[in-house]
């Protein structure tokens, strides 16, 4: 019965942790922070697609946010010159794109196999439900890049 009860009491402390943590996220302020999100074109990447690999060698979606990461910094690490949108990425160079204001693009991008890369630019996240799901979102793209 008394081991009952510890466990029970640990899971109740383990919960509330839980919960004060997600009360924590959904409503403290973004630290301010680098306004960039690097967008690196690997080395050998239009040598390999070449070699027939059709692995995806950048995400299909890049996600911005208005205040927060508003500057799409493109960095061409190849050896060969890159095509983004209207822009023309050589080796080596790298180009700070910012945005002002909530947009989705559809932007062709000679680095994706798809041949097709998204911008999607969000709203600054109110406290609350919208900074929880921010938050979360920032975590699961930080364990991607991981």
């Amino acid at each position: 019965m008394e081991q009952h009860l510890r466990r029970h009491w640990l899971a109740s402390i383990v919960l509330g942790a839980c919960l004060l943590l997600l009360v924590w996220a959904a409503m403290a302020p973004i630290p301010p922070g680098s306004r960039d999100f690097l967008l690196d074109i690997p080395a050998r990447a239009a040598e390999r697609r070449l070699a027939g690999d059709r692995a995806e060698v950048l995400p299909p979606v890049v996600r911005l946010t208005v205040g927060l990461r508003d500057v799409l910094l493109l960095r061409n690490s190849d050896s060969v010159p890159h095509q983004f949108g209207g822009l023309r990425l050589l080796p080596g160079q790298q180009f700070r794109l910012p945005f002002e204001r909530a947009t989705e693009l559809q932007l062709p991008c000679s680095a994706r196999v798809s041949g097709e890369l998204t911008v999607l630019v969000g709203l600054h996240p109110n406290p609350g439900p919208d900074r929880l799901r921010w938050r979360l979102h920032a975590l699961e793209q930080a364990l991607r890049a991981y």
